[in-house]
């Protein structure tokens, strides 16, 4: 049995393809332990998958007690590698994996990292020359890379869910008794939502109800979603309009077309699911979501939209719905930038080193 440390947290976009990872080392009979803060949503979600969890106390900022913080954290991580001695140190970004992967590298742990965002983030920049093998989930970060650092990399894509590798678009709209000349439009700005995008389609939701042949579900996110269901009149039973959807890959493999924003981990769904989309990207700089989606549009498989474009998206939803050969073109263009199950190909490669 092999002891990995699995490091990161603070957002699903970074907890989830951890997970999947971890949980796929765990299936191979190896202990993974999750490195995360004491105070996001790791530290609930991370237990229930039954993988063993330690929360560091750890916050962002530059503030002389977050710097004097986090070298007492170094330090403490350096104690636990000493002491437990893991085998490997995986960091899959974000401030929170910093300790950790600071602490393995004074150790002289091997260290893989996993990047999700077209962009490298802040933590896996300072740490990529010294690790063993960094994971992309897009082809072009590679232009932000030196040459003589470019043989670590390794495109993977991200690590999704195991479910989504087997989910077929057929049957989840069988499972939702759609017709086969209804199409079907998911919109969703993330689990907390997105202003814009639900203050758009509420003003268009006449227009989008009474649209023929149109099924809609929109995830409001739980903050809009009292307020909306206030003002909003749906008529047709049909349409499913909740805070979030606990089966969102399915009702995403069964859409026609998808409205949303353009967070890593949603890229790299839409991509497996080879799905038309239209895209909101999240305005700030730091999260990298224009450079996300992007990768789709270069692609021929998306539109991007700022917050300030939302109605002229919404209207041009309208018109790609009308064209099933513009849908199918979309489609293709985004089956093209496909990989293999990524969680399988970072694990085997890891493996790989036990016979090193």
């Amino acid at each position: 049995m092999v002891k990995i440390v699995i490091t990161t947290g603070g957002t699903g976009g970074h907890i989830y393809p951890a997970l999947s990872v971890a949980k796929e080392f765990q299936k191979r009979g190896h202990e993974v332990t999750f490195v995360g803060s004491s105070s996001r949503m790791e530290k609930d979600l991370v237990p229930k998958f039954g993988i063993k969890f330690i929360g560091l106390n750890i916050r962002p900022g530059k503030s002389i007690k977050n710097i004097i913080s986090i070298l007492f954290l170094i330090l403490h991580c350096i104690k636990y590698i000493s002491r437990e001695n893991p085998d490997v140190i995986i960091g899959f970004g974000n401030y929170i994996s910093f300790p950790m992967i600071c602490a393995a590298f004074i150790k002289r742990k091997k260290i893989y990292l996993q990047e999700q965002n077209a962009s490298i983030g802040m933590t896996n920049k300072l740490f990529y020359r010294f690790a063993e093998k960094v994971f992309l989930a897009f082809n072009s970060t590679f232009e932000e890379l030196p040459i003589k650092f470019q043989n670590k990399f390794k495109v993977t894509g991200n690590p999704l869910r195991e479910e989504i590798y087997k989910i077929n678009k057929q049957e989840e709209r069988e499972k939702l008794k759609v017709s086969p000349d209804e199409k079907i439009l998911v919109i969703t700005g993330g689990s907390l939502g997105a202003k814009s995008i639900n203050e758009a389609v509420a003003k268009y939701w006449d227009e989008l109800e009474n649209k023929k042949g149109l099924r809609i579900y929109w995830a409001t996110g739980t903050k809009n979603y009292e307020d909306i269901l206030k003002d909003l009149e749906i008529k047709n039973v049909n349409h499913v309009v909740k805070p979030y959807f606990d089966n969102l890959i399915n009702v995403m493999a069964a859409a026609d077309l998808i409205i949303c924003r353009a967070g890593a981990l949603t890229i790299s769904e839409i991509i497996q699911l080879e799905k038309p989309s239209i895209l909101i990207p999240y305005n700030s700089v730091k999260v990298g979501q224009y450079e996300n989606a992007m990768i789709l549009k270069e692609a021929g498989g998306a539109l991007i939209y700022n917050d300030k474009e939302v109605d002229e998206a919404i209207e041009t939803a309208l018109e790609i719905l009308e064209s099933e050969n513009i849908l199918h073109k979309m489609g293709n263009n985004v089956k093209n930038l496909k990989t293999n199950n990524a969680t399988k190909t970072i694990v085997d490669t890891i493996e790989i080193w036990r016979n090193n």
